[in-house]
């Protein structure tokens, strides 16, 4: 019975080239255009430009085997939406992709020479910002310069580092969508298999040179946040300039702060924007108080800070322990298409500083985690992100092998 479904036009001739195994699908018949002589190339279409100078065309009916390697690499093959030959073109094409990003050169995003990576990783392994210096009267402008120069350092530091995770990240999703056209058509796995090798490189690569511009100090402390209890925080008269609504304000500033420092990959200091933003928005045009109440506020932040790395002491000495976690796809924009990362920057880092194997025929990878983090993985990861604890002393097996076996609570029937 004919298809009643959408037609698609498929560009056969430029994807299905003579290296792709057809599979099971090989005896799938195309109607196909020839010249006269019956030689040359197949096309899809009688009204084909390489077609005009033909003095007649003849239409035939070939197996796709048979066809694969002729076919017009220009011409579009009217299909149903519902025919095998549409997803499997759709599989090798996402296969396929793999060959723009799997080989020697660097990506352009990400094209960035040894000493530009030195520099941002050893800007990042101070912090976010330039540290303040003190300098005589006498050389005001030099030190304008310098500081100018400094900040234009960090900001392409982490402009680095931005590129590094994002590309990290396309490159997880591209080798995803690889997997699964492989899982769906399983005789594409030889044709797969050396680009995804070469994929897994490049991913590695990515990841080192994320890791070494992100801090494990930092995403230690921000592990322990999401526990911290409310601090108090009784408006003293220091607070004054808020007006009567100070407590509520302070409440919304230590949840602000609270929220970005949980995260985030910087450290603790480099966050108190979040709450000195809500004292601003509270504050609007008015001066009177402000500066007061701004010192007061970074003295509070200040016991906050503290009060994270007190509880990071308290597992100082712990057993790291061993998780697995299932990377999750990117997400698209309903409005505008794009790719999103679920990823926050806190998860993002974490996986990239302490990931010790992968497995990516499941999209899978092995973290070695201080106490700290692996509990605030496995009790607050998001449903996207799959994590559980992996016990190599119980089991006896090497990691790679443990992770190879593991299945993920949410690929479970």
């Amino acid at each position: 019975m004919p298809s009643t479904t959408a037609t698609y036009r498929m560009d056969l001739g430029l994807v299905l080239d003579p290296e792709v195994p057809p599979g099971p699908l090989g005896d799938f018949e195309l109607v196909c255009f020839t010249s006269s002589s019956g030689k040359g190339k197949l096309h899809g279409q009688e009204t084909c430009g390489s077609l005009r100078s033909s003095t007649s065309v003849q239409q035939s009916t070939l197996a796709l085997r048979e066809a694969k390697g002729r076919l017009c690499a220009t011409c579009r093959w009217p299909l149903p939406a519902d025919s095998p030959l549409v997803a499997f073109t759709d599989a090798v094409r996402a296969i396929r992709q793999l060959e723009a990003y799997a080989g020697p050169e660097p990506h352009p995003d990400t094209d960035f020479d040894e000493a530009e990576e030195r520099d941002a990783a050893a800007a990042t392994a101070i912090g976010e910002y330039p540290q303040e210096h003190a300098g005589s009267a006498d050389d005001g402008k030099a030190e304008e310069v310098d500081d100018r120069m400094e900040w234009e350092r960090f900001e392409r530091a982490r402009l680095i580092r931005e590129r590094h995770r994002d590309h990290w990240r396309y490159l997880h999703g591209y080798m995803r969508e690889s997997v699964d056209a492989v899982a769906a058509h399983p005789w594409l796995c030889p044709f797969a298999e050396p680009l995804q090798h070469a994929l897994a490189a490049q991913i590695e690569h990515e990841r080192q040179a994320l890791a070494a511009l992100l801090r494990p100090d930092a995403l230690l402390d921000s592990s322990v946040v999401p526990s911290l209890s409310v601090p108090n925080l009784t408006a003293g008269p220091e607070f004054a300039g808020l007006g009567p609504n100070a407590h509520n304000i302070l409440r919304t500033a230590w949840t602000s702060w609270q929220h970005t420092a949980a995260t985030t990959w910087r450290a603790l200091e480099d966050d108190d924007f979040a709450a000195r933003s809500v004292i601003y928005d509270a504050f609007g045009r008015r001066r009177k108080g402000r500066d007061e109440v701004f010192a007061a506020l970074d003295r509070l932040t200040s016991r906050w800070i503290d009060a994270a790395r007190v509880a990071v002491a308290e597992h100082r000495g712990a057993p790291r322990q061993l998780v697995g976690v299932k990377l999750p796809p990117l997400e698209r924009e309903a409005y505008s298409g794009q790719r999103r990362d679920p990823l926050t920057d806190w998860e993002a880092g974490v996986i990239a500083t302490h990931q010790v194997a992968a497995n990516w025929s499941a999209c899978t990878v092995a973290l070695l985690l201080p106490h700290p983090v692996a509990e605030r993985l496995l009790a607050d990861a998001p449903a996207s992100l799959s994590a559980e604890r992996l016990d190599t002393e119980e089991s006896g097996l090497p990691i790679t092998t443990l992770l190879t076996r593991w299945t993920p609570q949410n690929d479970l029937p």
